[in-house]
């Protein structure tokens, strides 16, 4: 089965910065941040939305990322960038929660926080955030997401835990679609969590999410 040490080591670690936040009073000025700050690993905030709302199944790691991803689905209104006056604008899971409202990337964080403060620290290398290619049908055009995805228990491979774009929170954990057998979910431009990022492109941090275009090493 693949295990920490395969995933961890599949795909280059690298230092990721972002332009997805604007200045304070200058929405029109983003500036570069390291992506791993908007994964939140241990927030009381989080810890009193999964014990008030049941979210930690034990040692069920698999229906814990499960019930993590229903509870974002039926709780989380998607609302663009766009409506915060800035075509990009990554707000950080507490500024997701206190709004109940954002765009894929927002929902993906906070998805990945839940489930963070809801494992145990030695199951925390399951969880990534994604932002890549996306594509709704074979001949629709490709759009940039961002998205969850989570190694999961039963076999260790890769599944993807959407909120928005492919919504599938009827689906278990263990009955999803492994991510490379996904066709809607393309090539990914960078993957982050807190505690390290990785890619396989020279990332241009220009520009927002939705257009970015990556050349390949």
């Amino acid at each position: 089965m693949k295990d920490r040490v395969f995933w961890d080591n599949k795909h280059p670690q690298v230092q990721q910065m972002y332009k997805g936040r604007p200045l304070p009073g200058a929405l029109d000025r983003t500036y570069l941040l390291d992506v791993r700050h908007f994964v939140w690993p241990d927030d009381v905030t989080l810890l009193k939305i999964i014990s008030e709302n049941y979210l930690r199944c034990g040692n069920a790691i698999d229906e814990t990322v499960w019930r993590v991803q229903k509870w974002v689905v039926a709780n989380l209104k998607y609302v663009s960038d766009e409506t915060l006056g800035c075509p990009e604008y990554w707000l950080f899971p507490g500024e997701t929660v206190e709004l109940m409202h954002d765009d894929c990337e927002g929902g993906a964080c906070l998805i990945a926080s839940l489930c963070l403060n809801a494992l145990p620290v030695e199951e925390h290398w399951r969880i990534r955030v994604n932002a890549g290619w996306v594509q709704e049908a074979p001949t629709a055009p490709e759009g940039g997401h961002g998205y969850v995805t989570y190694f999961r228990e039963t076999d260790g491979e890769s599944v993807p835990v959407d909120w928005c774009f492919f919504e599938d929170s009827l689906v278990p954990v263990e009955n999803k679609q492994p991510l490379k057998e996904n066709t809607r979910y393309k090539d990914i431009w960078f993957s982050f969590s807190y505690y390290a990022a990785w890619s396989h492109v020279n990332y241009v941090a220009k520009g927002r999410l939705k257009r970015n275009r990556l050349v390949r090493h």
